[in-house]
C-alpha cells in the first residue's frame, strides 16, 4: 500500500515534536502532583436538614438552613470532598431530644462526622444551634386551589373544580396554625381544554408545618358549550300601594352558554326576571334582574339591562 507523500512528510516531522511533548507532559504532571499535595483553606457552604423530629414534638425556634464551614485540606481532600464528599448534614432531633439539650455546638462529632477525616474543620458558622419544642397542636382547614385554565373554543367547565380531599389537617406550633386559615395546593395550568381533567397536585409546603396529606386530586368536567337566547316576562315586585305600573318593556332577551348534554333539560319556566320598584332610580328607570335560572347554564347578555321609562295611574 503506497502512501501519501504529505502523509509521510506529516509523520516525520511529527517525530521531533515526540520529546517535546512527553517532557510538557510530565512537567504538567508532577506540577499538578506537587500542587494538589499543599494545604489550602476552604470555605464550605453545606445544607443542613433535621430528621426524626418525634411526632409529639415541633420544633419552634429558628435553625440555620446551611453551615458556613471553614476547612483545612490539601488539594486532594478538598478536590475529593467535591467529587465524592456529601451534598449536606443530616442532624438527627431524636438523639437531642434523648439527651436533654438545648443546644448543639456545631463543631460536635454528631454534626460534621460525615464529612470526612481528609478535611480538618477550622470553624464553623453559626457557632451553635439552639432548640426549643412544643407539643403538636393541629387543626383541620380548607384546600384552596391556584388555576389557570383555558379552554378550546366553545368550550367551559361544566360546573364546580373539585378537590379531594377539600379539607385537611396541619399540624404544628399552636401559634402557628392558628394563623392558618387555609392551605392553597400548587399552581395547576392547562391551555386550550376540550377533555374533563383529573390532577394530583402537590400542597405549597409552609415552614414548621406538617399536613396530614401532601398531595390532593383537582377534577374539572369539561364540555362542549352551544350559545342559548329566550325572552322571559318581566314580573313586577314592590309595586307601590294604589298605583298601576306599566312598564315599556314587558320582556327581557337572555343569551346564555349552555353544555351540549344539557340542552334539553331547561325551560324558560327555569328563568326569572323582575324589577324592584324599591330600586327606582332617581331619572325613573329601574333595573331588570335575573333572580333565577338553573345553575348549568351561564349568563352572557341580557336585553335590555332596565327599563327606561316607567308610567304611573293612580286608582
Amino acid at each position: 500500500m503506497k502512501h501519501s507523500p504529505l502523509k509521510l512528510t506529516f509523520w516525520k516531522g511529527m517525530r521531533d515534536y515526540v520529546p517535546f511533548i512527553i517532557c510538557a507532559f510530565c512537567s504538567a504532571a508532577l506540577w499538578i502532583t506537587r500542587e494538589m499535595g499543599k494545604t489550602y483553606e476552604e470555605r464550605l457552604t453545606i445544607p443542613i436538614t433535621y430528621n426524626n423530629v418525634p411526632k409529639s414534638l415541633v420544633l419552634v425556634s429558628e435553625f440555620p438552613d446551611n453551615l458556613m464551614v471553614s476547612v483545612e485540606a490539601t488539594g486532594w481532600g478538598i478536590l475529593t470532598h467535591y467529587l465524592f464528599g456529601v451534598d449536606e448534614l443530616t442532624l438527627d432531633i431524636s438523639k437531642i431530644v434523648g439527651s436533654n439539650y438545648s443546644h448543639i455546638s456545631t463543631k460536635d462529632p454528631m454534626v460534621l462526622s460525615a464529612l470526612g477525616v481528609q478535611l480538618k474543620v477550622l470553624d464553623v458558622y453559626p457557632s451553635e444551634i439552639h432548640f426549643s419544642f412544643e407539643k403538636v397542636n393541629f387543626k383541620k382547614v380548607p384546600v384552596k386551589t391556584s388555576l389557570a385554565l383555558s379552554f378550546a373554543q366553545q368550550y367551559e367547565l361544566e360546573g364546580d373544580v373539585l378537590v379531594e380531599p377539600d379539607t385537611i389537617v396541619v399540624f404544628g406550633a399552636k401559634q402557628t396554625i392558628d394563623t392558618i386559615q387555609c392551605v392553597y395546593a400548587n399552581l395547576l395550568e392547562k391551555k386550550k381544554l376540550r377533555e374533563s381533567f383529573s390532577e394530583s397536585v402537590e400542597l405549597a409546603p409552609m415552614k414548621n408545618v406538617e399536613y396530614s396529606n401532601d398531595v390532593v386530586t383537582i377534577s374539572g368536567q369539561v364540555e362542549k358549550f352551544t350559545e342559548q337566547t329566550i325572552s322571559i316576562p318581566i314580573k313586577l315586585m314592590n309595586v307601590p300601594s294604589g298605583k298601576v305600573i306599566d312598564l315599556m318593556t314587558e320582556k327581557v332577551s337572555i343569551t346564555f352558554l349552555i353544555g351540549m348534554s344539557k340542552v334539553q333539560n331547561y325551560y324558560p319556566t327555569d328563568f326569572e326576571a323582575i324589577v324592584d320598584f324599591e330600586k327606582i332610580a332617581s331619572n325613573g328607570s329601574v333595573p331588570i334582574e335575573i333572580v333565577r335560572y338553573p345553575k348549568f347554564v351561564r349568563i352572557v347578555n341580557q336585553n335590555p339591562i332596565s327599563d327606561g321609562v316607567i308610567t304611573n295611574y293612580t286608582e
